[in-house]
């Protein structure tokens, strides 16, 4: 016997009740609203009879929008719906959300890891792994599953900061074998900043191993005044405050290769080269390698960097660059 087409009351529907919610976001509903609105309600929505009231298995966005509807242009308050049987469990209630979504579009990784933690009160993980291909429409091996649940043991917001895309899955699978008030700085670090995956996790590494190298716990190292001044200046943009935060730690990590860095610079801005060529140090203490180029737009900006160029092959300041 499959679930019940029928017609229920709005005000009937809880939706403060997201045991089975795996879609991350919440969308702004007013295009879908206007979609339903014009040309109805193509595929109602699955709900759940419980305590005088229905939750939503499948369709949050379409059960918002309709209720949007209602509110703002005072449509019919009633809504048709696909109840789920008297002896539907959890289990397959949770089935009938995940699949909904997955055989709609790929699984975001957020939507995969709050999966994979709910299927877990059911199945193991070897039995998540060989059914997945029919829950996920993929195919996922035991062993990314087990980084899907060891991810999905981390606290809540980290789940936002992975959909946003301020925390990648290897950066969230990192951070998850750590403490709790460890985790939690990092949690913090990553709401402030933007950063690309290899930036990610090169600050979980340098504060770590400053924690480590100084004998003292990440979340003091965490309440650095520097760090903090960093992080939660409002007027500085997330972009900014990665560059500066990787700047800071690579100083407290390495401190003399910084100084090292820093006397390069200098020598390279007195040279003078011009504003058209970019002369680069090393990008890291292991390379030996340094970058020089320049853009010209036309022959004669071609050849007053070229002269320039000339020109600093006479100073003492190159010598030592690539001597020292």
């Amino acid at each position: 016997m499959s679930d019940l087409l029928c017609e229920i009351n709005i005000s009937d529907i809880d939706l403060t009740d997201k045991r089975y919610k795996i879609l991350f976001s919440e969308d702004d509903i007013t295009f879908l609203a206007r979609s339903i609105k014009e040309t109805g309600l193509l595929t109602p929505p699955v709900v759940r009879p419980l305590n005088n009231k229905f939750i939503v298995v499948s369709g949050f966005n379409r059960v918002r929008a309709l209720i949007y509807n209602n509110r703002v242009h005072n449509n019919e308050t009633k809504i048709v719906v696909y109840k789920t049987k008297p002896d539907t469990t959890d289990y397959q209630c949770l089935l009938k959300s995940i699949t909904a979504l997955a055989f709609k579009r790929p699984l975001t990784h957020s939507e995969l890891i709050v999966s994979t933690r709910h299927l877990s009160q059911f199945l193991d993980k070897k039995q998540i792994a060989k059914k997945s291909s029919a829950l996920f429409n993929i195919e996922l091996n035991v062993r990314f599953v087990e980084n899907l649940l060891a991810i999905g043991a981390l606290p809540d917001p980290a789940f936002d900061l992975i959909h946003g895309g301020n925390l990648s899955f290897k950066s969230a699978k990192r951070i998850s074998s750590y403490g709790k008030n460890t985790i939690e700085i990092f949690l913090i670090i990553f709401s402030k900043i933007k950063a690309s995956n290899n930036k990610q996790l090169e600050i979980i590494l340098h504060i770590m191993e400053i924690s480590a190298r100084d004998a003292i716990k990440p979340e003091f190292f965490f309440n650095n005044q520097a760090i903090q001044d960093i992080l939660f200046d409002e007027n500085k943009e997330p972009g900014l405050k990665t560059k500066n935060l990787r700047a800071w730690l690579f100083e407290q990590r390495f401190p003399t290769i910084f100084k090292a860095r820093q006397m390069v610079r200098k020598k390279i801005k007195s040279i003078k080269v011009g504003n058209n060529i970019k002369f680069l140090p090393p990008q890291n203490f292991e390379s030996q390698n340094f970058s020089i180029s320049f853009t010209a737009k036309n022959y004669n900006e071609f050849v007053a960097s070229v002269q320039n160029l000339r020109a600093a092959l006479g100073k003492k300041e190159l010598k030592e660059i690539f001597n020292q």
